[in-house]
């Protein structure tokens, strides 16, 4: 009358099984969501299209992110996300072209026009080797236009 049924003891295992499964599942996954490339790329894209003078700045949620000029990526813990561009923009990784992207005008980091678009030429050759940089909390979009060099920085 105590004895368990086989059956009994075999759903019992069944069920512990599968419950350590499921908590394995749940351990694992992401406790954050990836971060918003799209949202991102649209702050970008306004300023693009915005007046030379424009700028914007948008929080991120990511550790990581890069732009090859048309392709604006972002990546956290919760994993990775990618957004096309409308129009290209340079990342500013250079020291003199981040003084620019921070607001100094170009004229007073740069000796010329030419210089500037040999500095915005060799920035963007070197964002085609996409590589992830360290993100910072805020990233700042800004449309800087001096003598025949119109472009949209990004840091």
């Amino acid at each position: 009358m105590f004895d368990a049924p086989i059956d009994t003891v075999t759903l019992w295992a069944g069920v512990g099984a599968v419950s350590v499964a499921v908590l394995t599942v749940i351990a694992q996954a992401p406790t954050t969501a990836p971060p918003a490339a799209t949202a991102t790329a649209a702050t970008v894209d306004e300023v693009t299209t915005s007046p030379a003078g424009s700028v914007e700045r948008r929080s991120l949620r990511a550790q990581y992110w890069s732009l090859d000029g048309r392709q604006l990526g972002l990546q956290n813990e919760g994993g990775t996300s990618h957004a096309t561009l409308h129009r290209v923009a340079i990342p500013a990784r250079d020291r003199r072209l981040g003084q620019v992207l921070d607001g100094r005008r170009p004229e007073a980091v740069f000796s010329s026009p030419a210089e500037f678009h040999q500095a915005i030429d060799q920035a963007r050759n070197r964002s085609r080797n996409t590589r992830w940089w360290p993100a910072p909390n805020r990233l700042t979009a800004r449309h800087v236009d001096w003598g025949d060099v119109d472009v949209t920085l990004v840091g």
